[in-house]
């Protein structure tokens, strides 16, 4: 069963706004936070984003996908 996020949704959460969310079951939030993750590796893959930015984010959102398991 495939579950639709709404795209405002998807955009305007931060990844720990996405694992403290309370109505996204865990798959959902895990599912989001892996998507926020191969954006973010699309986009560092084409060199638009700059380095230390990227890691920022990409530590974020481990953190997250960390405290989603956990929960």
């Amino acid at each position: 069963m495939s579950i639709s996020i709404d795209s405002k949704l998807e955009t305007e959460l931060s990844p720990e706004e996405v694992s403290d969310h309370e109505t996204l079951t865990r798959e959902e939030k895990l599912n989001q936070l892996s998507n926020m993750k191969f954006d973010l590796e699309r986009q560092s893959g084409r060199g638009t984003a700059d380095l230390d930015q990227v890691e920022a984010r990409m530590a974020s959102i481990n953190l997250a996908i960390s405290r989603a398991k956990n929960r």
